[in-house]
């Protein structure tokens, strides 16, 4: 049997190597700027959606999933958001900078505490209402930056993006069994299909057909599926605060290919978001308790 300390290490280091693929979304998409959001949405979303049915074939043909599960009421609104957070992440990295979609994500857990209040009454504690706080100010600094500088749409679509995203999240936790690689495959194949209708054109070259290949099975399926094994035996709060890494890491990587520097507001923004989560995870970092981490943002 695998020592406990093994496998915590192996974990780590999937959920890691998710991040840093999650991180290199921005860099893909600025590789083909000449590709309107529909055709990089059909063809990011179709391969990635593809792949991830394979995969899930897989785990069905294995006996790792259960197809009943997918009869649940959930399901279809589950489809339904994660098809839409997909398409308003692409749109959102096309119509402002990388580092401005990342920052607002990173509010997706205070968000999300926001959306379980209302919809299941789950009261978020004391210190994640003083966090959420504290990060909303980042972004209002953000967004006051955007206004006349034409990238108040994009921090838009990301705040909308990320409303999705929680949306997942807090639904998930209302039926945890539900097998959400399956839906999160198809979620893709419909944003594909929206993005085929209204792409102004899909005739791509070689170049445009491996990078948005790569852009698609990296950030769609491998991620996807190296968090979700990893994060079965790290706790919550290390899964979240190594998924926050994307934050730093993926404007670097556009810094360092494009020099698509952010902007003064958006690393003020970004301090005080970050300094939020890393506030809010600190008690739960200190525990030491075996909770599996949770399911994994649909991107």
């Amino acid at each position: 049997m695998t020592p406990p300390a093994a496998l915590h290490r192996r974990g780590l280091i999937l959920v890691f190597a998710a991040t840093v693929l999650w991180s290199l979304a921005g860099l893909f998409a600025r590789a083909v700027p000449h590709l309107d959001f529909g055709a990089i949405l059909f063809g990011r979303a179709g391969f990635g959606g593809v792949c991830g049915l394979m995969l899930a074939f897989l785990d069905w043909r294995s006996g790792r999933l259960e197809l009943r599960r997918l009869k649940s009421p959930m399901a279809p609104v589950i489809l339904l958001l994660s098809s839409t957070a997909i398409s308003g992440y692409v749109a959102a990295l096309l119509t402002t900078t990388v580092a401005d979609v990342l920052v607002i994500y990173a509010t997706l857990p205070f968000i999300a505490s926001g959306l379980a209040l209302v919809v299941t009454g789950e009261r978020p504690s004391r210190r994640t209402m003083i966090a959420a706080s504290f990060a909303m100010i980042g972004v209002v600094v953000m967004v006051a930056d955007g206004l006349g500088h034409g990238r108040l749409l994009g921090q838009a679509l990301s705040l909308f993006m990320t409303a999705g995203f929680a949306g997942l999240v807090v639904l998930q936790r209302r039926d945890p069994k539900l097998p959400v690689a399956p839906i999160n495959a198809a979620a893709a194949l419909i944003a594909s299909a929206f993005g085929f209708a209204v792409a102004g054109s899909v005739k791509m070259s070689t170049f445009d057909i491996v990078d948005l290949f790569f852009f698609g099975v990296s950030t769609i399926t491998v991620a996807f599926a190296l968090f979700m094994e990893g994060a079965k035996t790290v706790p919550p709060a290390e899964a979240s605060l190594i998924a926050m890494l994307d934050v730093v890491i993926g404007p670097l990587w556009v810094w360092l290919a494009f020099r698509e520097e952010p902007s003064l507001a958006t690393a003020i923004g970004g301090g005080f978001v970050l300094a939020a989560a890393l506030w809010r995870l600190a008690p739960e970092l200190r525990r030491r308790h075996e909770d599996l981490a949770p399911a994994a943002p649909l991107v």
